[in-house]
């Protein structure tokens, strides 16, 4: 950043960070009531999915409805997360080919991009971590939100989890991947019961 006198100003990027996490956070709880459209939501909770596992499947859904929302507020936030993932689409089909099912492709997707996705904050170089993939504020935004969520939704339990918390990262990245799958190839692009795209008109 340039001052007025032409000189740099050092940038607090922790604390940059930190602000836009916050309000990403807070644009996604203000639309916590809103839910997707019914074969979106089916996905995220569809019970065949589960990737964290433990003792609270309404923590599970409650985490992945949170990384779908975030998803969402991205693209309000920040331009370059209104383009889909150019490399969705042609996982999405080959699943379809398998299921014929926009639903369960999305779902077997999603899944296993949230689970091979690193718990830790991800490196822009590690080729696991599909959510600097994803067009958008990248992955370390998103490591951190995901974080800043399972902290809110923790607070109110009185009883430990049977789980290591950073695991729950895992469901919030389900409905994340989830939104990413419906902006890629949406639901009503695709002829159910055949796996395929509908034709252009």
């Amino acid at each position: 950043m340039v001052d007025e006198r032409g000189g740099l100003i050092g940038v607090d990027t922790g604390l940059i960070l930190q602000t836009l996490v916050e309000n990403a956070f807070a644009l996604g709880e203000k639309r916590r009531a809103e839910r997707p459209p019914d074969a979106v939501a089916a996905v995220i909770e569809a019970e065949e999915q589960v990737v964290v596992g433990g003792d609270d499947p309404a923590l599970e859904h409650d985490l992945r409805h949170a990384g779908y929302l975030a998803r969402v507020v991205e693209a309000e936030m920040f331009e370059p997360a209104r383009q889909p993932a150019e490399w969705l689409p042609d996982m999405l089909t080959e699943r379809l080919t398998l299921t014929g099912s926009w639903a369960r492709a999305a779902a077997a997707v999603s899944g296993d991009l949230a689970r091979s996705e690193p718990l830790a904050k991800p490196s822009p170089d590690d080729e696991a971590a599909m959510t600097w993939r994803v067009p958008g504020p990248g992955g370390h935004v998103r490591h951190y939100l995901a974080r800043r969520t399972i902290e809110d939704r923790l607070l109110p339990r009185d009883q430990p989890l049977p789980i290591d918390p950073a695991e729950l990262k895992r469901a919030w990245l389900y409905g994340f991947f989830v939104r990413a799958c419906e902006e890629a190839l949406p639901p009503e692009a695709v002829l159910e019961g055949e796996g395929e795209a509908k034709p252009e008109r």
